[in-house]
């Protein structure tokens, strides 16, 4: 059996352009490795509460999946949640008529396979991880302590040694192995700072083997600088990718071509002033001016509002705790 294994698709409309290259580059995938089963690692929407838009391009993933009879597993990531509340409530629910979506932690018996949604809650997820039996796979949307960086500060607080089987994780956009966890990251780049990056998906096999391979079309974020343009412009220019460019720019920049490039999306953005290896490295101890319950109260009182004190610091609350 040959399972196809993608997290993290993060379907957006911004910018123009995007989710028709992100749906393309998924189906694109299927259509070219013929699969047996797909799991998709979570995180399938950019927003928790995603537009009309953003659905059908999922639907269209999920009927294309149906039609070729071809099942379908979806944890839920933490953008698919449509609150922290941990109750499993999503929109990913509409796709029910065909996917299997697994909103709160399942154990497949049939399969020795344990799949894992995404809980804000990590003692949740550690309590399920000590609940796995040997010899079982486990799908999740989490990630572990030092997966973030090298030390683990203000990162996970799940440890390795909780994993006690192979491990496949969304969430963590970079792909990465380490011990029996293995870390998919996205298909394609979300941001800028993933410029550069390795992108990839899973092959699964029916005797536990597993492959990875490069994705070869999609949404790529580059960076360049003004001065590089024409050295690399058919490498910008390559039809197969939508690619949004960022080109780097100083006071002696030299006119940008923009009648030469063919990209889906052009920033511009002004080089550092000066060499960022000279950059303080002080860290303060104490925030330096943060919003906290105080502030908000003092403007309660003060602002002509017809809010109610409660709905204002539950809205606070909210923010404060936001990703």
């Amino acid at each position: 059996m040959k399972t196809l294994l993608l997290t993290d698709l993060h379907f957006n409309t911004k910018p123009l352009g995007i989710l028709k290259a992100q749906t393309r580059c998924v189906l694109s995938i299927i259509i070219e490795e013929e699969p047996e089963e797909v799991i998709i690692l979570g995180d399938l929407m950019m927003h928790r509460k995603p537009t009309p838009t953003v659905l059908l391009a999922l639907k269209e993933v999920v009927d294309f999946l149906y039609e070729k009879r071809i099942p379908l597993i979806i944890l839920r990531g933490n953008h698919d949640s449509e609150t922290k509340a941990d109750d499993g409530v999503t929109a990913l629910s509409l796709f029910s008529y065909h996917a299997k979506v697994v909103t709160q932690t399942w154990f497949d018996y049939k399969t020795k396979r344990a799949f894992i949604p995404h809980y804000e809650n990590e003692e949740t997820i550690k309590r399920h991880l000590e609940s796995i039996t040997p010899g079982y796979t486990v799908f999740g949307h989490f990630g572990y302590s030092g997966c973030l960086n090298s030390v683990g500060d203000a990162d996970f607080h799940i440890m390795l040694g909780n994993f006690t089987t192979c491990t496949y994780l969304g969430h963590i956009h970079k792909y990465s192995q380490k011990d029996n966890v293995t870390i998919l990251g996205t298909p394609y780049t979300t941001n800028f700072g993933e410029c550069g990056k390795e992108n990839l998906y899973g092959l699964l096999y029916s005797d536990g083997s597993v492959e990875f391979k490069p994705v070869k079309s999609g949404p790529r974020h580059l960076v360049v600088d003004h001065s590089q343009i024409a050295d690399k412009l058919e490498y910008i220019n390559d039809p197969n990718w939508f690619t949004l460019l960022r080109i780097l720019i100083d006071s002696d920049a030299s006119p940008i071509p923009y009648d030469e490039l063919e990209v889906g999306f052009l920033d511009i953005k002004w080089k550092p002033s000066f060499d960022e290896d000279h950059l303080s490295s002080y860290q303060p101890k104490r925030d330096l001016f943060s919003i906290n319950e105080m502030i908000v109260e003092d403007y309660i009182d003060a602002a002509q509002t017809n809010l109610k004190r409660e709905d204002i610091m539950e809205g606070y609350s909210l923010l404060k705790h936001e990703d």
